[in-house]
């Protein structure tokens, strides 16, 4: 082989390494990059949930940049229905937010809840990306879950599951339309979530 063909094949070859290296074969909350902030509206103020949660009961993510927080799931009922009214639904939601709620967590949401029988802290997420849970004071805390999507009025669509990772990267899948009082042997291990 001459040279100059030795020296294509290398540079083909370095190029096809570089190629595998940038595409990552799976995404995950591990090879994505961070959530940028922690922190939340709540009473007229900032705070950082992964810090404290300074009171509030019910925190919704509505986007990468503004997470709300509320005293009571009654009151982030309220905002989140004003909101919907005011503005479309977030798109992928299966209906107006306000409607059809389940354990109190809305039509189009995936919520979490810190104890058994979806009491204690809720947190919920309406999109398809990946969430550390430490950047909302809820690594390891999810003791049920409500995923609430993909349903709307015309039934579920079976295309709108959500899933918890633990630390050993083993997956807890939470498919539309279903609830868990208990989370069993996954219970307080859930360190990331997709919506």
């Amino acid at each position: 082989m001459s040279t100059r063909t030795k020296l294509i094949v290398s540079a083909v070859v370095a190029a096809l390494g570089v190629t595998s290296f940038a595409s990552p074969a799976r995404s995950s909350p591990s090879s994505q990059a961070p959530r940028e902030t922690s922190l939340a509206s709540f009473q007229g103020r900032t705070i950082d949930l992964s810090k404290s949660w300074e009171g509030a009961q019910a925190c919704a993510v509505l986007s990468r940049t503004e997470v709300r927080c509320y005293a009571s799931r009654k009151e982030e009922k309220a905002d989140l229905a004003s909101r919907a009214r005011s503005v479309s639904a977030s798109p992928g939601t299966g209906g107006p937010i306000g409607t059809l709620d389940w354990n109190e967590c809305d039509d189009g949401w995936l919520c979490i809840y810190e104890h058994a029988d979806f009491n204690g802290r809720k947190l919920s997420f309406n999109d398809e990306y990946w969430h550390v849970l430490d950047r909302w004071g809820f690594e390891d805390q999810t003791s049920s879950f409500t995923n609430n999507q993909g349903g709307g009025w015309f039934g579920c669509s079976g295309t709108d599951e959500g899933y918890l990772e633990d630390d050993a990267r083993n997956y807890y899948l939470m498919h539309d339309c279903t609830a868990a009082a208990k989370m069993g042997s996954y219970n307080d291990k859930a360190r990331n979530i997709k919506g």
